[in-house]
């Protein structure tokens, strides 16, 4: 593809992740003459019809198949998980490559097959794991990588709230409990940091549907443990705390372009505001630029990294064999997990709700 052309995109899901968050950063693109958004599909008409408001020369389509007509260059897959893998599938099948919201599939092995069908496509396929696109977590991606606070001792995840994503469907909640929806992400950056855990214990509270509350336990090669704790139903101090052998980080998820470090035998700590970094000056110093970029800027810059990667001119940082990795630890998960802790509950209760778990189809 030529540098020069419009890249045309479609958007596969017209519900809250693409009202809040896709369609304002493709506006910011277009006003860049970077993109066009070409083409909209979602089995609601509602959904299609505010977004349709906000790019009038994009096309309703009632089906995939028609995406072919328009030229589209990549497909955003922002539906419900359950359709992720079919949707991007088709897509590649006609040639389209695509950026596909997370998780990537409900399964590991619906994750291959797409993984698959890009190769044998030649088309990319890009996974929306925005949180490596974070300042702060790039930041405490360079920590680590360096050693520059020591080996790693453990670490703590804490990510919760009451439930009040917008969802424009019952179906949002079909197999999405939280640590497919919030868990993902956290999978996903321990993963990137430290490689694949070689432990994992898993407990929650689902009794016949979608977990609210979990608990992983992780054990990683490099011989540190560590907990993450997640909720829809409480609010909990929604940080990750890592320490090491010189000092521990401390990341507040809310604060995209902020890291806390502390420092071992010191009574003081630093609270870190991030800025882009200009040419050394004279003297051969880093110099502060702009401010780093907020959570809407970095989603904008995961947008405009899949598209230089259709281009040809970037590396696509988080390609579909990436995704693939957080979706195998979460399936492992699922797949021994046992019924979380629940004293409020009575002993009889306690003995239904793990016959339920043990047996959810009876």
């Amino acid at each position: 593809m030529t540098t020069s052309k419009l890249l045309n995109v479609a958007l596969v899901g017209c519900g809250a992740v693409t009202k809040l968050y896709y369609a304002p950063a493709l506006q910011d693109l277009e006003r860049l003459g970077q993109i066009q958004v070409g083409a909209l599909f979602d089995p609601n008409p509602v959904n299609v019809k505010h977004i349709h408001t906000i790019f009038p020369a994009a096309v309703p389509v009632q089906d995939l198949d028609t995406l072919t007509r328009f030229g589209i260059d990549l497909a955003i897959i922002a539906s419900p998980p359950q359709y992720h893998a079919a949707q991007t599938i088709q897509c590649l099948r006609s040639g389209i490559s695509v950026l596909c919201e997370k998780p990537m599939a409900l399964s590991v092995a619906e994750g291959e097959t797409m993984v698959a069908a890009a190769v044998n496509a030649q088309r990319l396929l890009a996974i929306g794991l925005v949180r490596r696109f974070l300042p702060a977590v790039q930041t405490i991606h360079t920590l680590l990588s360096q050693n520059i606070l020591g080996n790693v001792n453990a670490f703590s995840c804490t990510e919760g709230r009451v439930f009040k994503w917008p969802v424009q469907s019952a179906s949002y909640f079909h197999d999405n409990g939280v640590l497919r929806d919030i868990g993902v992400h956290v999978l996903d950056l321990l993963i990137w940091w430290w490689g694949e855990p070689e432990e994992i214990a898993y407990e929650d509270d689902a009794m016949g549907g979608v977990e609210l509350n979990c608990r992983i336990r992780l054990k990683f090669s490099q011989g540190f443990t560590g907990e993450v704790r997640l909720s829809r139903e409480f609010q909990l101090p929604n940080s990750f705390v890592i320490q090491c052998e010189k000092g521990n980080i401390h990341w507040d998820i809310d604060e995209a372009n902020q890291v806390q470090i502390g420092f071992q035998e010191s009574n003081y700590c630093m609270v870190g505001q991030l800025y882009t970094r200009n040419n050394t000056d004279d003297e051969g110093l880093s110099v502060p630029g702009t401010l780093a970029a907020d959570f809407h800027q970095a989603f904008a810059n995961q947008l405009q990294n899949v598209i230089a990667a259709v281009r040809g001119t970037e590396s696509l940082l988080i390609p579909g064999e990436s995704g693939l990795a957080s979706l195998k630890a979460m399936e492992h998960c699922y797949s021994q997990r046992t019924l979380m802790a629940m004293p409020w509950l009575s002993e009889q209760e306690i003995l239904a709700a793990q016959q339920i778990k043990d047996n959810p189809l009876q």
